[in-house]
This record gives structure tokens, C-alpha cells and sequence, in this order.
């Protein structure tokens, strides 16, 4: 896996995923399953995976494609409206890498800021660019 440089980001609003659409006994089954997923949705839909220092999986879910209001809230800067979910990815900073989607899960610890020191919790975000492309990003907070 190509080697990203990693930067600062300050997220201003929680970010909410919806329980995904599927039953995963792990966190490489989950993330095979969003791959699929995703790839069936619009584009602008994402995923969430949260794993453990470990790489197990804590939770997984999903967001739809926004609408024409909440991009044009996102482009202005805008506060959205709250949106009630079973999960957030909280407001904060996080140390941010965004690659290619790596073919497993086990794969992701070397591009993994802090990995050894064991970062609490480590969220790869999964997001269909556009009709033929995912990317990948991985966030730890800071």
C-alpha cells in the first residue's frame, strides 16, 4: 500500500452513520460487505467502520448521498441540522490519511498514525467519489 502523508483535520459538526445494511462477524467482513455496498450507491453515499486499536470492529454504518441543500450548507460552511443516529463520528481533531482502498483491513496498520501507542478508536471512512471510485480515509482523534 502506497504511503500517504497525514494531516490535521478539525471536524465542527458531528458526523452521523445509520447501522449498515448487513450482519458482519468482523472487521474485514464488514469492510468487504461496505465495499460492495457502496458500490451499488449514488454517488456522495459513505460508510464508517470504527475499529479498535486491534483492528476489531466496533461498529459499522452508513450515509446516503446528500441532497442539493445539505451540499450547498456543506460548500457555504453552513451548520447542518442535527440528524438522530446510532452513531457519530464526533466533533475534535483527528490525524487524517486518505488512500486508496487497501485490499483487507490488515493491511491499513502500517498507514495507521500511532498504531503501537494504540490509538482509542480508528474510523475508516469509505466514500464513493464518483460512479467508479471509492476512496479511503482514515481518521484517529487527537
Amino acid at each position: 500500500m502506497q504511503q500517504s502523508k497525514s494531516m490535521i483535520l478539525h471536524l465542527n459538526q458531528a458526523i452521523a452513520y445509520q447501522t449498515a445494511p448487513f450482519s458482519a462477524s468482523d472487521a474485514e467482513d464488514a469492510y468487504q460487505q461496505m465495499l460492495t455496498h457502496l458500490d451499488a450507491q449514488p454517488v456522495g453515499s459513505e460508510g464508517c467502520l470504527a475499529l479498535s486499536s486491534t483492528l476489531n470492529l466496533l461498529f459499522a454504518g452508513v450515509q446516503e448521498s446528500p441532497d442539493e441543500a445539505t451540499r450547498e450548507a456543506v460548500e457555504k460552511g453552513l451548520p447542518l441540522p442535527k440528524v438522530e443516529a446510532p452513531f457519530h463520528l464526533e466533533e475534535g481533531s483527528y490525524t487524517f490519511t486518505q488512500l486508496a482502498p487497501p485490499s483487507s483491513i490488515a493491511s491499513l496498520s502500517s498507514a495507521i498514525d500511532n498504531l503501537f501507542d494504540g490509538p482509542p478508536v480508528i474510523y475508516l471512512r469509505l466514500l464513493k467519489e464518483n460512479p467508479l471510485t471509492i476512496i479511503a480515509q482514515l481518521w484517529t482523534q487527537r
